[in-house]
């Protein structure tokens, strides 16, 4: 039987002849619509995707040669794996390809954000220069907080080195060994940690995790940092302690709404008047997407599928 495999997103080319060379037949059809994908998924053994691909029920049902799908980064929210599963499909992904680079985006923020790097910029633009309001604070001694150690916390901490800052982790699923950081209950997290970075995937028991309880439990004022999943944060509960001080700033790369101008979850004006906020410093879900990332993406995901998916 011919084995095919249909990518439907933009990757990084480098899957091609990695799959080629294993005797795959590759089609890429970058952006391909639903009602069409679902009548071209039968012919296939493999689907590649990304972050736009819903593999639900239907899709399955319909893919009656598919052997895998392969999941180019990390989360596997919009693939109903039980289903997969019950079906012999194999799901893989690529979680460690991206994470070095979540990490630098993550420090990239924080910095910029304690050291008023981008309202000092726009205010050069306009020709104000402010030196003394523009004062920052250092990293150095300081307490970080670390939610969710899989792969792009470590990440994180790993570009944390140097600024001898303690970092307290809360992970309740693995053991961490590492003894540069001290593995902490939430609420001890929660009471002591001046920033807090979440790094957790999402499903029900992380919908919402920031939401104006965990705000309340923070008595420092943190900042946080958001760069997993847009809906692991509450739009709202931070736009308001932000506002009310609750929130000493905001890093943020992901959203509810992607693109913002969705109006799913929330009107547009909501996400501006929340990037408009001196101490937020708001990317377009780009932490995870550099040139080497992409690439180390596929290769280390067409590793996982040619180990296990033997011609």
């Amino acid at each position: 039987m011919e084995r095919k495999v249909l990518v439907t997103e933009n990757v990084h080319e480098a899957i091609i002849p990695l799959l080629t060379d294993a005797g795959y037949q590759v089609v890429v059809k970058n952006g391909i619509r639903r009602e069409e994908l679902l009548q071209e998924i039968k012919t296939y053994s493999g689907v590649i995707i990304s972050t736009r691909t819903k593999v639900d029920r239907v899709l399955i049902d319909a893919a009656v040669q598919l052997q895998f799908v392969g999941r180019v980064g990390s989360g596997m929210e919009h693939v109903d794996i039980a289903y997969c599963q019950q079906k012999g499909i194999q799901c893989y992904s690529s979680p460690e390809g991206n994470a070095p680079a979540v990490g630098e985006h993550c420090l990239g923020m924080l910095l910029s954000l304690v050291r008023n790097m981008r309202r000092s910029q726009q205010e050069l633009s306009h020709g104000v220069w402010k030196r003394q309001e523009n004062t920052g604070i250092e990293l150095e001694g300081r307490t970080i907080g670390i939610i969710g150690y899989g792969h792009t916390g470590p990440a994180f901490v790993k570009k944390l080195q140097g600024f001898n800052m303690q970092v307290l982790i809360f992970d309740p699923y693995k053991k961490i060994a590492d003894m540069s950081v001290r593995q902490v209950s939430l609420e001890t997290l929660q009471s002591t940690a001046e920033i807090i970075s979440f790094h957790v995937p999402y499903n029900k028991e992380t919908h919402h995790y920031l939401n104006s309880a965990f705000i309340e439990n923070c008595p420092l004022q943190p900042i946080f940092i958001n760069t997993s999943r847009g809906a692991i944060m509450d739009t709202i509960a931070v736009r308001d302690g932000l506002i009310s001080g609750k929130i000493g700033g905001l890093c943020v790369d992901v959203y509810e709404d992607e693109p913002i101008n969705q109006n799913h979850h929330y009107a547009q004006e909501i996400y501006t008047s929340i990037f408009n906020l001196d101490n937020v410093i708001a990317t377009s879900h780009i932490a995870g997407w550099t040139w080497e990332a992409k690439e180390r993406m596929v290769r280390i995901l067409a590793g996982k599928i040619l180990n296990s998916q033997r011609l």
